[in-house]
């Protein structure tokens, strides 16, 4: 018998399906189990993606406050307030485009 995950991915919008209490309990278990392990992850690149200072990013791109205020009206480095700080979570992105006017 088919995977239900595999016959909802396919498309098939004319199936019906029977299925006891425990075939249906296995079936929300591997979702919810499925829904853990990816939010795992991401929540593990997110701790690898440490935020860079305004000093940091200006140093490591050789730029000035006035740049980074263009850059971040240009949606190229957005930052974000953390009290009084300002900080900037996605250097390592920005740095991977190509096509990044700078």
């Amino acid at each position: 018998m088919q995977d239900l995950l595999d016959m909802l991915n396919e498309g098939r919008a004319h199936v019906k399906v029977e299925m006891n209490a425990e075939d249906l309990k296995a079936f929300s278990e591997d979702l919810i189990r499925r829904a853990k392990d990816e939010l795992g992850s991401m929540v593990e690149a997110a701790k690898k993606e440490r935020m860079l200072t305004k000093a940091e990013v200006k140093e490591l791109f050789g730029v000035c406050d006035a740049t980074l205020w263009h850059w971040a009206n240009k949606g190229i480095l957005k930052p974000v307030k953390t009290g009084n700080k300002i900080m900037y979570p996605e250097v390592r992105k920005a740095l991977g485009q190509r096509n990044i006017n700078i």
